[in-house]
């Protein structure tokens, strides 16, 4: 039986705890000039001495669990990670961010968790070739901070380190409290996407910045192909739905990549290229065999994928023709991406093929319509807590390890579908001010 009540007790509540108390303390202790002032006069409370005081810790961490203290470690070294969030709250509210910060606070996570790996994967409770993986790319990354020039953590790197954290905790968890059936067979997916993204995190350090937004739309564009490749050879559909989810998530940054660091004069008709094939073929094809009658499937997957190359031409034209540059805060019809999702999902979880025609046809008219929806990175996303948004995009990727693991992928999947269905139907209770794309 799972120890559910103790979980609750020994670990939930009290690192629930530690988090209160720290984030009351960061929002009471810097709300005014007079305070940040005295917080920037001692040196201990500067962000590059707490970082250092982490330098440590992940080694007796170790010691810890070494010793048969399993409960302390756990808590020790999650105290610990807290303090990751509170020098980064003292660097930005008491302006105390420096070069030098950039490079020993991305160091000290790495010190904290490293001997935790290393030492899990001594024990076989971590695959070891994967662990020396992640080390492997881990370690070239923070060695590039000598000669690179933006020497801060970018977006893989900080997703990086919070997978490590939930990994870890899941490991934690099984090493207490013995085999968990639903928590165990996440650990080899998770180890697998903190592998990936510190791949990421030291690619996209090495190259140039104007290339960030160009390779997130080539490996959005890997993917569509992949996807296609998946249907193609008859596999199960949700496989080239994942490879569209993960289309998605690349996409969300590209724009923004090319906003901050710039791109090349082709890079438009690249993000325009991905975005059509994983949105438009992948699951074009994908509503194509969701049909026992083939002209229906044809029919519907045609008018699907014409909708969305319709939409990304419109796009363009109306954009360069106002003079837009950069990008925009709202759309002029369903976004692709979210019209992916939606007609996606839909095919793979209603059992009824009228309905899910039904939805396709409905996905495809919002889509070439005039309908405005908000752009869910630029007028959205920023409205939602940063602790929110961490949270919840680590459950979302347990989650969707976890259906990786046991082939099961039914509570992702109804997360997505719910959630964009609540985008689909915003317009209806929400007013549109300004010009859309």
């Amino acid at each position: 039986m799972i120890p559910y009540s103790a979980i609750l007790t020994e670990i939930a509540i009290p690192v629930f705890i530690m988090l209160a108390l720290e984030r009351f303390a960061v929002y009471f202790f810097l709300r005014t000039p007079r305070q940040v002032a005295w917080v920037r006069r001692h040196r201990w409370l500067h962000p590059n001495a707490i970082s250092r005081a982490r330098y440590p810790m992940g080694f007796v961490s170790a010691i810890l669990l070494h010793l048969g203290y399993p409960q302390w470690c756990f808590l020790f070294f999650t105290f610990w990670m807290i303090t990751d969030i509170t020098d980064g709250d003292i660097a930005r509210k008491c302006d105390l961010n420096t070069e030098e910060g950039a490079t020993i606070d991305p160091l000290s996570d790495k010190l904290m968790y490293a001997p935790m790996l290393v030492y899990l994967a001594w024990r076989g409770a971590l695959n070891p070739m994967l662990v020396f993986v992640f080390l492997a790319f881990d370690i070239t990354g923070q060695a590039s901070r000598r000669f690179i020039k933006v020497k801060a953590a970018n977006l893989f790197g900080k997703a990086k380190t919070f997978m490590v954290v939930v990994l870890l905790i899941v490991v934690g968890l099984e090493w207490i409290y013995g085999p968990l059936p639903i928590l165990g067979r996440s650990i080899y997916p998770l180890m697998a996407i903190c592998a990936g993204l510190a791949f990421c995190s030291t690619f996209f350090k090495v190259i140039p910045n104007y290339w960030y937004a160009n390779i997130l739309s080539i490996l959005n564009l890997v993917c569509g192909l992949a996807g296609c490749w998946v249907v193609l050879s008859g596999k199960p559909a949700v496989y080239a739905l994942g490879l569209v989810f993960l289309g998605q998530f690349l996409d969300l940054f590209d724009g923004r990549a090319a906003e901050r660091w710039g791109s090349t004069p082709r890079g438009e008709i690249f993000d325009d290229v991905a975005d059509g094939t994983s949105f438009g073929l992948t699951v074009g094809l994908i509503v194509v065999v969701s049909f026992t009658k083939l002209w229906l499937g044809l029919l519907l997957g045609g008018f699907y994928l014409f909708a969305v190359i319709y939409r990304l031409i419109r796009f363009v034209v109306e954009k360069r023709r106002k003079g837009v540059a950069g990008g925009v805060a709202s759309f002029a019809g369903l976004p692709s991406p979210a019209g992916a999702l939606m007609a996606g999902t839909a095919c793979v979880l209603v059992p009824s093929q009228p309905v899910v025609g039904v939805i396709v046809a409905i996905t495809s008219l919002l889509m070439i319509s005039r309908v405005p929806y908000p752009h869910f990175g630029r007028a959205i996303l920023p409205r939602v807590p940063k602790i929110v948004r961490v949270l919840v995009l680590g459950a979302f990727l347990f989650l969707l390890a976890l259906g990786v693991r046991r082939d099961q992928y039914l509570i992702p999947l109804l997360i997505a579908f719910a959630a964009d269905t609540i985008y689909l139907v915003s317009p209806l209770f929400r007013r549109q001010s300004g010009n859309a794309d």
